[in-house]
């Protein structure tokens, strides 16, 4: 399957489309551990991988410890691209100025203690970073304050899994967008970007409707949502 049938479907019917990109095992091979400490011990309970934090949810007890995964020279020494990936949004970014489309990078990490060395990682990659925005919806947890919007209209999220599905939808809520993509290796995070789809707020329907000047019962969708996971070798799948 690939990934530029996708953004050609419909493009002269849905025309502006939003395309959320996952970094860790989607992009770059990477290596960083999240530690699980235990309140009242300090000691390290467990510690995990970018897949078993996505949906990952503390104790009572436990708190997380994000130093490794706030290293960006760790990061850029350690993190392996995924050529496939690489190649696909380096397609993306040569009919992306016609559209007026929006790639974003979606991390479940939150900010680097080095900017410079994370955006540099990408950079020599081949990638087009500083035509990218990167969320790094772990700020969720460690500096709410970025997403108090988010947070206040729909309440703090219970994952990373969660918290990325949140902030597409804010994504959503401009009504400029009728096609969104999510491409990420971990499913929780396509399931939860799907629920998005079955339960579309009505307003955000209604918004969509009017900026684009959609009346009466069309048989084409409001909205198209596509849900594409990265295997282990790279190709896509997409889940429905």
């Amino acid at each position: 399957m690939r990934l530029n049938s996708f953004l050609n479907e419909l493009s002269s019917v849905y025309g502006k489309g939003l395309t959320m990109i996952d970094i860790d095992e989607t992009i770059f091979k990477t290596f960083a551990m999240i530690h699980v400490i235990d309140k009242n011990t300090d000691e390290v309970i467990r510690k995990l991988n970018n897949q078993e934090y996505n949906t990952y949810e503390l104790k009572s007890n436990e708190h997380f410890d994000f130093h490794e995964f706030r290293d960006a020279k760790v990061f850029r020494e350690t993190s392996i691209p995924i050529k496939q990936t690489i190649k696909r949004i380096k397609r993306m970014f040569q009919n992306i100025d016609i559209r007026g489309s929006k790639v974003v990078l979606l991390t479940a990490r939150a900010d680097f203690d080095d900017k410079k060395s994370f955006l540099k990682k990408f950079k020599e990659a081949g990638l087009p970073i500083d035509q990218m925005y990167v969320e790094r919806v772990g700020n969720f947890i460690e500096n709410p304050e970025i997403y108090k919007s988010i947070i206040k209209k729909h309440g703090m999220p219970k994952n990373i899994a969660d918290a990325k599905r949140k902030v597409i939808l804010n994504y959503l809520s401009t009504g400029e967008y009728r096609r969104v993509r999510l491409i990420d290796d971990n499913l929780e995070n396509l399931l939860y970007f799907l629920k998005i789809e079955k339960k579309l707020p009505k307003a955000i329907i209604d918004k969509i409707k009017q900026i684009h000047d959609i009346k009466g019962e069309e048989n084409i969708k409001p909205i198209e949502f596509y849900a594409l996971q990265v295997l282990d070798n790279g190709k896509l799948k997409r889940i429905k």
